[in-house]
C-alpha cells in the first residue's frame, strides 16, 4: 500500500510538472533589442518634450544654422545643457550637425512636426506626457503593492499640456469648422442661448465661444480647481461677462433643463461613471436643444 501510494505521488508529480519550453535564441535577442530600443525611443521623446518647453525648436527655425552657443545666447539659456541637448537630438537623426561650422539645422520636414506652426498636429505637445507618466511611476509600484487609487494631483503639469494640445485644435476649428457641425447651432448661439461644457478643463473652448457670441452665455465645469482657476483667469483678461466656470465632478451635475446645448470635447472617456456623466447631460437639456 505504502509503495503504491508513492508511486501515485510521484506520478502525479511528474505529470502536473509544466513542460520546459524550447527558447529560440534568435528571438530572445530580437526582443532584447526591442527593448533596448524602448529605452532609447524614451529617452528621445523626453528630449523632444524638453526641448518643446525651452523653445528650443522654434528657436532653430528662427535662427538656422546656429551654434550651440548662439542658440544659447539667443534663447537665454545654458549653453553646457543646450549643447548636450543638440548631441541628443543629432545623434537621433532630428537635427543635422554641420562640423566644419559646428552648426545644427532642424529640416524643415521636422520642423513641420515639432514646432506651432504644426498647429494641433505638433507632436511635441505630446511627448510632454512621458515625463507626466514618468512621475507616478513610484507611486503607482506604491499602490501595487498596497491598493488605493491616484487622484488629479498627482500627474503634475496635465492640465497644462492638455491646455496646449486643445487649444490648438479649437484655435483652428472650433468655431468656424466644429460648431457648424450641429445644423442651426451657429445661428442659435448668435441669436443667444445657455451653453455648458463638461470637463472643461482649462476653459479655453468656452472662451473662445463666448467671445464670438456675446449673446449666448456659457458655463463650463471641471473638478479641477486648477483648471477652472486658469479658465476664470482668461475669461477676466479677455473681459467675457458671459463666461462662467464652477468646480464640480459632472458625475454630481444636477441640472433639470438648464441648457440649450451642451459640449463635451474629449471630456466623456475620462468620466469614472460615464453612463451617469450622460444621463445628467440628457436631463440638464432642455426640450428642442441642439443636438
Amino acid at each position: 500500500m505504502t509503495t503504491q501510494l508513492s508511486r501515485h505521488q510521484t506520478d502525479a508529480g511528474t505529470a502536473s510538472a509544466p513542460p520546459v519550453p524550447e527558447v529560440d535564441p534568435a528571438a530572445v535577442a530580437a526582443f532584447a533589442e526591442r527593448c533596448v530600443g524602448f529605452m532609447n525611443q524614451g529617452a528621445i521623446a523626453l528630449l523632444i518634450s524638453v526641448g518643446h518647453q525651452a523653445g528650443l525648436f522654434e528657436l532653430m527655425v528662427r535662427h538656422p544654422g546656429s551654434t550651440s552657443r548662439q542658440l544659447a545666447d539667443t534663447g537665454h539659456l545654458d549653453e553646457r545643457y543646450v549643447r548636450e541637448w543638440l548631441a541628443g537630438m543629432v545623434t537621433a537623426g532630428i537635427v543635422r550637425y554641420h562640423p566644419d561650422t559646428r552648426t545644427h539645422v532642424l529640416p524643415p520636414e521636422h520642423a513641420a512636426v515639432l514646432t506651432e506652426s504644426a498647429g494641433p498636429d505638433n507632436m511635441a505637445h505630446l511627448m510632454q506626457y512621458i515625463g507626466v507618466m514618468g512621475r507616478v511611476e513610484q507611486p503607482i509600484v506604491e499602490r501595487l503593492q498596497h491598493g488605493g487609487g491616484l487622484s488629479y494631483a498627482d500627474y503634475p503639469d496635465f492640465h497644462r499640456i492638455m491646455a496646449q494640445e486643445s487649444a490648438a485644435v479649437n484655435d483652428a476649428s472650433l468655431i468656424d469648422g466644429i460648431l457648424p457641425l450641429v445644423e442651426g447651432l451657429p445661428e442659435r448661439l448668435e441669436a443667444g442661448i445657455d451653453v455648458a461644457d463638461i470637463g472643461c478643463g482649462s476653459g479655453h473652448a468656452i472662451n473662445l465661444m463666448a467671445a464670438a457670441y456675446p449673446g449666448s452665455r456659457f458655463t463650463g465645469y471641471d473638478f479641477s480647481a486648477d483648471a477652472i482657476a486658469t479658465a476664470r483667469r482668461e475669461a477676466a483678461e479677455w473681459g467675457l461677462a458671459n463666461a462662467r466656470f464652477e468646480v464640480l465632478d459632472v458625475a454630481a451635475l444636477d441640472v433639470s433643463e438648464g441648457f440649450d446645448a451642451i459640449t463635451a470635447f474629449d471630456a466623456i472617456h475620462d468620466q469614472a461613471h460615464p453612463a451617469q456623466v450622460l444621463g445628467n447631460i440628457h436631463r440638464a437639456l432642455r426640450p428642442g436643444a441642439c443636438s
